[in-house]
């Protein structure tokens, strides 16, 4: 079972508005390597569905599940209907209306801190 983390306030954070609300991304790092997503929204209908797929990708992780497996299963993930109807009706980009849904966003925030660490490592060369 994963335990619940309360990121501390000087960690970096992703958070991207979207069309219910806010989400808070924390991708936690140990050796390297992503141990942890933590999704925390502020606002909107689908709070316990994200807490329950930050805690999902989590478990995934501490099972030794592949990212690039997790990342994949986001990247094929439906858009959101809410995100996609909002979309359409004020005529919005993807970029401001969330991605695509929450799924976009977990991704778009893992592919952030992969970028981040891959920018370390070069830098340590």
């Amino acid at each position: 079972m994963v335990a619940k983390v309360v990121p501390t306030k000087n960690r970096r954070r992703f958070k991207k508005y979207n069309c219910a609300g806010k989400l808070r991304v924390d991708v936690l790092v140990d050796d390297g390597e992503v141990s942890e997503v933590i999704l925390l929204a502020e606002k909107g209908g689908c709070k316990y569905n994200q807490q329950l797929i930050g805690r999902l990708i989590s478990g995934m992780l501490s099972c030794n599940i592949q990212l690039e497996y997790i990342m994949s299963i986001l990247e094929k993930t439906e858009p959101c209907p809410a995100v996609i109807s909002r979309m359409k009706r004020e005529n919005l980009p993807k970029e401001e209306c969330g991605l695509g849904g929450c799924s976009k966003i977990v991704l778009a925030a893992i592919k952030e801190k992969l970028d981040g660490i891959q920018r370390v490592v070069e830098q340590n060369k």
